[in-house]
């Protein structure tokens, strides 16, 4: 009898497992193939056996409007939370907004369930789990994901998985690929001095390419030999030291420097018009946030590409005195707009944003038409309309190669020069 009891239990477990092996892959054959930006992953995680874990934006409640029913629901730990996502780019999905009613059929959605969730300022905070945090790889797979994602304070690339999602909202990893772009973020020591003298200074943006060799030593010694010439002349060194001493009083650090890497094997193509605004500063907690761009900011913008070979480096010094990174923080009804450091008693997180062009109604045939018209086949330089901007790798191939239609968001931090 205890035989026949066993034999039972173990079918119904097989039984069990048959029924969730057939549904996962049904999802993977039928279901909707999209594709969802990964966070960078916290070294501090472990990896765990043969899957590396990961984390997603989309996974902080915060990072997306929400539209409970009825308006005063309450959320709990556990219920169940559906991702209305939204296609950002050909392949790229994010998420529109969150629900806690499932929506018709016809709409792209996620399900998932809230973790912990709590409110902040009126508005609903926590986690939500979509069964898609972990990623299983090949032995020894882990490491070399690991070190490309990057870790805290270096260049980090975001990996780009693809999901497929049954009718229900059920979500399943199919496989994943890099982005084409690393982002690094650092804080230099200036960026606790917030002095009237940073306003007159401008921002400097450069692409280099750090593998590349050139004869720079070999054109510094010939200008180290003009000047040992010049120096017979009294008058001459008088105005070389007073150059000297100008250029020393108005050397200048800039609190952030944002680096940008083209990590692929085929050129990328950026839009960073005027004033740098390609790059937005945005709070880190969007939805509750007491801080917003000012109106009006970077709002006439004009197509500026910013062309990236393979392994080439977009450096870029944002200097957050300037009006034009100012951010509004409104606090019981009283609005002030102002560089983030001044205040001080906040502790909310801020991030460094690079959005593609389809939220300002870029065309790509448009974009494409203007670098057409700036190449200059005789000419490897190429210079945007941002202050002090200079690509000088050959661009005769820009023409052919579209606006880069994906998101990168910096590490995040505070006023204070915190680094999340």
């Amino acid at each position: 009898m205890r035989s026949w009891i066993i034999a039972l239990c173990i079918a119904a477990q097989l039984g069990v497992l048959a029924f969730m092996v057939y549904g996962r892959e049904s999802v993977i054959s039928k279901g909707y193939p999209i594709q969802i930006v990964t966070a960078p992953i916290d070294p501090r995680d472990p990896f765990r056996g043969d899957f590396v874990r990961l984390s997603y934006p989309l996974n902080q409640i915060s990072h997306a409007p929400v539209r409970w029913q009825p308006a005063d629901y309450s959320p709990a730990h556990g219920d169940k939370v559906y991702a209305i996502m939204k296609q950002v780019t050909d392949q790229l999905y994010d998420v529109d907004y969150y629900t806690n009613i499932a929506p018709d059929t016809d709409e792209i959605f996620m399900r998932g369930r809230l973790v912990k969730p709590h409110s902040v300022r009126g508005a609903t905070s926590g986690r939500i789990k979509f069964g898609i945090e972990q990623l299983f790889v090949q032995q020894d797979d882990g490491t070399a994901i690991e070190n490309r994602q990057g870790v805290r304070g270096g260049m980090q690339n975001a990996m780009h998985v693809n999901v497929a999602l049954g009718g229900s909202g059920t979500a399943v990893l199919t496989g994943y690929e890099w982005s084409s772009l690393a982002i690094g973020l650092e804080l230099t020591e200036a960026f606790q001095l917030t002095t009237d003298a940073e306003l007159t200074d401008s921002e400097s943006v450069s692409v280099e390419n750090p593998n590349l060799d050139t004869d720079t030593d070999t054109d510094t010694d010939t200008d180290t030999d003009t000047d040992t010439d010049i120096e017979t002349d009294t008058d001459t060194d008088t105005d070389t030291d007073t150059d000297t001493d100008t250029d020393t009083d108005t050397e200048f650090t800039p609190p952030i420097r944002l680096t940008i890497q083209n990590v692929s094997e085929k050129p990328v193509t950026l839009n960073n018009p005027g004033d740098n605004c390609g790059f937005r500063l945005e709070p880190a907690n969007r939805t509750s946030s007491l801080f917003s761009e000012p109106e009006g900011t970077c709002k006439a913008w004009s197509t500026s590409p910013v062309i990236l070979q393979p392994q080439e480096v977009l450096s870029l010094d944002v200097n957050l005195a300037l009006p034009r990174w100012h951010m509004t923080h409104t606090d019981q009804g009283e609005a002030i707009t102002a560089d983030i450091r001044t205040f001080t008693n906040s502790g909310e997180s801020f991030r460094l944003v690079y959005r593609p062009g389809t939220e300002r109604d870029i065309k790509n045939t448009e974009l494409n038409n203007q670098v057409s018209n700036s190449v200059d086949t005789n000419d490897t330089t190429n210079t945007t309309n941002t202050t002090n901007t200079t690509n000088t790798t050959n661009t005769t191939d820009a023409a052919s190669t579209a606006i880069w239609q994906g998101v990168l968001r910096s590490q995040a931090f505070t006023g204070g020069g915190r680094v999340d």
